[in-house]
């Protein structure tokens, strides 16, 4: 490539890119930090700067940290429940059963439904069932934050299946038979 055409190359390939990336991520990103140093309720057009008050607020709410344990314990409870159970299912998805290639598909498949769809036929569901004990999702939040778990493992555990499978099927026959030899 000559030395003459970089500044073309790069204003052809890496400026449309760079601006998508300035107009759909840093300008709101910067906009939005700029919102939280204001008094703005979300609807007025007056935006009183606040400095970090609101922060500080924040950081004296007891709603606040109720809150982040909650996020804390729901966010615990996806990755290790996601990851340990789609790794057994991965691991025993390689081993050559038959219809292996179903249960595959079969796993993955709530992967591909969106995720408001999702939303709204695991709440018909889940209410269903509770309202055989008298009670809804919003009667008892303890429901809700167990449904969520439920729906999000649901929906990921195919995706994560799929990544584990594709690592297992890459392990070199010799390293296995190696390991067993060994023991």
């Amino acid at each position: 490539m000559k030395s003459s055409n970089k500044g073309k190359d790069f204003c052809v390939f890496a400026l449309p890119g760079l601006f998508c990336f300035l107009a759909v991520v840093m300008v709101p990103f910067i906009y939005g930090i700029y919102l939280t140093l204001t008094d703005w309720n979300g609807v007025s057009s007056v935006k009183n700067f606040v400095g970090l008050s609101n922060f500080a607020a924040v950081m004296r709410d007891a709603q606040f940290w109720k809150s982040l344990l909650l996020t804390f314990k729901y966010v615990i409870a996806v990755v290790v429940l996601v990851n340990v159970i789609a790794f057994l299912l991965a691991y025993i998805l390689t081993r050559g059963i038959k219809g292996q290639n179903f249960f595959r598909a079969g796993f993955f498949t709530p992967n591909l439904i969106g995720g408001i769809i999702l939303g709204y036929i695991w709440q018909q569901m889940i209410n269903a069932v509770l309202l055989k004990y008298e009670t809804t999702l919003v009667a008892n939040p303890t429901y809700g934050f167990w449904g969520l778990i439920i729906l999000m493992n649901w929906q990921m555990i195919g995706y994560m299946m799929i990544i584990y499978i594709a690592g297992l099927q890459n392990v070199p026959v010799d390293l296995v038979e190696a390991a067993r030899i060994d023991g």
